[in-house]
């Protein structure tokens, strides 16, 4: 059964998930997206493919290193089934891209608790955040999460609130001494329009209207049944998991915001999601339960492609 198969981390259950992953990928590229068959057009392909694998790579080296799940392969097998819920994501390559960046603070942020280098990981998770940024402006709010996480943490000193503005400017005074060098301010100034929009028409089609309503219903019954559980408990994941609904919040309000519809944006709420729903998997005692919310998502992942 998919539960128990998916129960622990081997390497042989991760190439597995990362076959699926491949599946989900080059069928929405090729099916869903327009692709010149020449050279460079399919090394882009399978270079956002290679960079896609080391994105799934290095969010269970998160989820290992701050022990943000147990010892299984659950949330990187939902956010596979939500990237093949929502196909779209896979070839939005500057949303792609910036999240990717974001994977780098946040395994900063969420490392926060652990005491060590502790202003360090404030510069890096603001360097990487302002890097993130400039590709994407609303993920300007993801700073809201490192304060978060030093009042969670308790990690609040003058030092510490000033450092993570020195980081999130860095890489935006250089991305403005390069365009000013250039004669090119216009770009820059582009950057912090931040564009929105509460047009969700789009999300009225099946296609997403079914998924989202699943994944919304599995969060609600997911934190409704956890937190009674993590309130009672006296250890770090207490805290880890108060950094977490944080994150949902802010990628909701991201989502929100976002000036297209097209469900690209929803990537921002893969991986808070995941965690969540995951971390409320591996604490359902019965297999049955677990195999059945599993089958739905893998049902609709595949259902998606054909509506």
């Amino acid at each position: 059964m998919i539960a128990n198969f998916f129960n622990k981390t081997k390497p042989v259950i991760i190439v597995n998930l990362l076959l699926m992953f491949a599946i989900f990928y080059f069928v929405s590229v090729f099916y869903f997206h327009e692709v010149a068959f020449s050279i460079a057009s399919l090394g882009i392909v399978f270079a956002v493919f290679l960079a896609f694998v080391f994105m799934l790579l290095l969010i269970n080296f998160v989820l290992r290193k701050n022990n943000l799940t147990e010892d299984n392969s659950y949330t990187l097998l939902i956010i596979i089934l939500l990237l093949g819920s929502f196909y779209e994501t896979m070839y939005s390559k500057n949303l792609f891209f910036s999240n990717l960046i974001l994977l780098f603070a946040f395994r900063k942020i969420y490392s926060l608790g652990s005491g060590f280098n502790t202003k360090k990981k404030l510069f890096d998770a603001a360097f990487w955040i302002g890097v993130s940024t400039i590709l994407y402006a609303w993920s300007i709010l993801y700073l809201i999460l490192i304060y978060l996480g030093l009042i969670i943490f308790r990690k609040l000193s003058f030092k510490n609130l000033c450092i993570p503005i020195v980081g999130f400017l860095t890489p935006v005074i250089v991305f403005f001494t390069f365009h000013f060098y250039f004669d090119t301010l216009t770009v820059f100034y582009e950057l912090f329009k931040f564009d929105f929009s509460f047009d969700f028409v789009a999300y009225n089609a099946l296609k997403f209207l079914i998924p989202i309503s699943l994944i919304i219903a599995l969060l609600l019954w997911s934190i409704v049944a956890l937190v009674p559980k993590i309130v009672l408990i006296s250890n770090t994941f207490k805290l880890a998991w108060q950094v977490i609904l944080n994150h949902l919040i802010i990628s909701i309000i991201i989502v929100l915001f976002a000036p297209i519809k097209n469900g690209s944006e929803l990537f921002f709420l893969i991986l808070p999601t995941a965690i969540i729903i995951a971390n409320f998997l591996q604490r359902t005692t019965s297999t049955t339960f677990k195999n059945m919310i599993l089958y739905l998502l893998l049902a609709i992942s595949v259902g998606v492609y054909f509506l």
